[in-house]
């Protein structure tokens, strides 16, 4: 099961929170691959090319698949045009782009049946982000074509745990926006925010993921967080073993 969270406004109050389940669903933007400075330059160049408010564009896009931006901050413009415009940019342009600190590490304790990847980005930009950050392709993973409804929607971390064949309550989710939090607890899973702020409804948080270890345990996932994290989470959940660890066991 998963524990329920206490909220995201106070920090854990000791230096170790640990999960144990099944499988990883692991964001993109932000959460593996730190592509903050090209998305912002490529949103910002296409509000100008259609003379929209670029920092409210930048605001509004965050978490979001293009399709759903477009139609969003632009309802009159030619969605298909729009998108495949950013789409280009995106593949063509990947100046900047970095794993976020700790991503390598984290994926190399992985067996690679045990993660996949659930993005916003359309297929072809999560091949180029990836590459460009030098992190590794999962053999299979999930993007904006995927789905018919992005994040809130928990339907891509969903289609995630069907790709791996595990039961979404036994997952983590790693997330970095509000949108995607929302997504992974829609979808049952238990969620890691990644990034420097508190995101409301995270099971617990990171500022990154030089502290978030992962190992195999009895055919089973375990990852440790050795940090305090930025958000708070409830005590060990029912099933948890007494090794001392606060815990969430899915």
């Amino acid at each position: 099961m998963n524990a329920a969270p206490t909220g995201a406004s106070a920090p854990a109050s000791t230096g170790v929170w640990a999960w144990r389940g099944a499988a990883l669903l692991l964001d993109l933007d932000g959460t593996l691959v730190d592509s903050s400075a090209a998305i912002e330059r490529h949103t910002l160049a296409w509000a100008a090319r259609l003379g929209l408010d670029g920092d409210a564009v930048v605001a509004a896009s965050h978490g979001r698949r293009d399709v759903e931006v477009v139609r969003l901050v632009a309802p009159g413009a030619d969605v298909a045009r729009e998108v495949e415009w950013l789409h280009r940019i995106s593949c063509d342009d990947t100046e900047g782009v970095v794993a976020v600190p700790g991503a390598a590490d984290l994926l190399d304790g992985l067996d690679p049946r045990a993660w996949t990847v659930v993005t916003s980005a359309a297929r072809e930009v999560a091949l180029a982000r990836l590459t460009a950050a030098g992190l590794p392709v999962p053999a299979r993973f999930v993007c904006a074509e995927d789905v018919e409804r992005g994040k809130p929607d928990p339907e891509g971390f969903l289609a995630g745990a069907r790709l791996l064949g595990v039961d979404p309550r036994r997952c983590l989710v790693l997330e970095d926006s509000a949108a995607g939090v929302a997504a992974g607890r829609g979808a049952t899973a238990t969620v890691l925010a990644v990034g420097p702020d508190d995101v409301p409804g995270a099971h617990h948080g990171v500022a990154d993921l030089r502290p978030v270890v992962a190992r195999a345990v009895d055919r089973r996932v375990e990852v440790v967080v050795t940090t305090r994290g930025t958000g708070a989470f409830g005590g060990a959940a029912e099933g948890a073993v007494d090794d001392g660890l606060p815990e969430f066991v899915a």
